[in-house]
C-alpha cells in the first residue's frame, strides 16, 4: 500500500541462510526439509482471526503488503508467485536490493507484481489462483481477511499481535508453519541472529546503549517516536541496545507503534543515540537549527543519525531476515550508531 508521510509516521514502519536452502523456481518450494509435510495430511494454523486449515502444503503463494512478507518467503527459499510493488524505499525495479539479490542467488523468476495503492489488489490476487495468501505483517482487518479468504487460505498476523507489530521472527515462524518447515524457520532465525551478534561484536560500544527511533516534525515542532512494538526499535534491541528510559516509561500510555512527544519534554528524553528518518539533508539541517528541538540531549551531543536514504530507512522500518543482513553487511549504519554513542559518552 502506498503511504503518505502522515501514514508512514503512524504505522510502522543479503542472504540469511547459507548451506540450508537450495535454489527454487517461482512459486515452488524446492528446499529440502526434515520436517516438511510429505504425507499429505491436513494441518491448521492459529492466527489473529481464528485459524486456517490446509489440506496440503501450499506451493503457489501470493503476498499482501510488500513490507517484510515477500522477504520472509524468499529467505526460506520460496519465491512468491505474486507480490506487491514496493512504493516507499523502492529501487529502480520497484523492489529492494536485498530482495533482488536473494532472488538472483536462488535463480528464481521474477514474481508477478501488482499495485496495492488502494489496499489489497483482489482482482490481481484472484487471477493468480494461489494456494495461499501470506500476510502476517500489516494492518489487516476482519473485512479484508474475509475477502482474501474467498480467494485462498490466508495466513495473517499471529494471535495477539496488533497492526504493524509482527516482528520478522514471528513472520518467519508463521511461514514455517504454513510451509510445514518449522525447523528451517528456526534455523533461519538463528542464522540471522548470529550475524547480528557478530556485527555487534565488532561494535561493542552498542551493547547496552540506549536508543530512540523516530521523526522530527518541523511544522508541528513535535518528535514522533516508535514504541518497542515497532520494527525500528526491535532492530536496535537486536543489536544489544535498549530502549531509552523515557520511551520505556511512557509507551504504555499509547496504543500502537507510535507516540508523539511535544517539544516541551525533549530536555527529559535522554538517549545515547537517536535514529531519525528525514526526506533530505536539508530537512536534517532544519532540525539541527530548530531552537525547540535543540533541547533534545542527543542533538546537543551530536548523537542523532539522520536517515535520508529511503531504502536504508525501509530496511529498518520493515526489518526482515534479508534486510537486516543487508544493513549490517552493505551499509555503514553500525559505524554511524557507534560514533553517535561515542559522542554521547564523550559529552557526559
Amino acid at each position: 500500500m502506498a503511504l503518505t508521510r502522515a501514514a508512514f509516521l503512524k504505522l510502522s514502519a543479503a542472504t540469511a541462510l547459507t548451506g540450508v536452502l537450495t535454489a527454487c523456481s517461482t512459486g515452488s518450494n524446492t528446499s529440502s526439509s526434515s520436517n516438511a509435510s510429505t504425507s499429505g495430511e491436513s494441518y491448521t494454523i492459529e492466527h489473529a482471526f481464528g485459524s486456517t486449515a490446509f489440506d496440503t502444503v501450499p506451493q503457489k503463494i501470493a503476498v499482501v503488503q510488500p513490507w517484510k512478507n515477500p522477504d520472509i518467503l524468499l529467505a526460506l527459499g520460496m519465491v512468491p508467485a505474486g507480490t506487491p510493488y514496493v512504493s516507499w524505499g523502492e529501487n529502480t525495479n520497484r523492489s529492494t536490493d536485498w530482495f533482488d539479490a536473494k532472488l538472483a542467488e536462488l535463480g528464481g523468476e521474477e514474481p508477478v507484481r501488482y499495485d496495492e495503492t488502494d489496499g489489497p489488489n483482489y482482482e490481481a490476487l484472484a487471477a493468480l489462483e494461489p494456494d495461499a495468501i501470506f500476510s502476517p505483517y500489516g494492518d489487516m482487518t476482519q473485512e479484508v481477511y474475509d475477502k482474501l479468504s474467498g480467494i485462498a487460505p490466508v495466513v495473517p498476523a499471529p494471535v495477539g499481535v496488533g497492526a504493524y507489530e509482527t516482528s520478522w521472527q514471528q513472520c518467519v515462524e508463521m511461514a514455517g508453519k504454513m510451509l510445514q518447515r518449522e525447523e528451517d524457520a528456526t534455523a533461519l532465525i538463528q542464522e540471522v541472529e548470529a550475524k547480528l551478534a557478530d556485527a555487534v561484536a565488532q561494535h561493542p560500544i552498542l551493547e547496552g546503549a540506549s536508543s530512540i527511533s523516530g521523526y522530527f516534525d518541523t511544522a508541528a515542532n513535535t518528535f514522533g517516536v516508535y514504541t518497542s512494538e515497532d520494527s525500528r526499535p526491535q532492530f536496535f534491541t537486536s543489536l544489544g541496545m535498549v530502549n531509552a528510559p523515557y520511551i520505556a516509561e511512557h509507551e504504555g500510555s499509547t496504543e500502537g507503534v507510535y507516540m508523539t512527544l511535544s517539544s516541551e519534554v525533549l530536555d527529559q528524553v535522554e538517549a545515547d543515540v537517536v535514529w531519525a528518518w528525514v526526506n533530505s539533508a536539508e530537512e536534517a539541517e532544519s532540525v539541527r537549527s530548530n531552537e525547540l528541538f535543540a533541547q533534545l540531549p542527543a542533538l546537543k551531543n551530536n548523537a542523532v543519525v539522520f536517515e535520508a536514504d529511503k531504502q536504508r530507512g525501509l530496511a529498518l522500518s520493515a526489518a526482515s531476515p534479508l534486510s537486516v543482513v543487508w544493513v549490517i553487511e552493505e551499509t555503514t549504519l553500525l559505524n554511524e550508531l557507534a560514533t553517535a554513542v561515542e559522542n554521547t559518552r564523550a559529552a557526559s
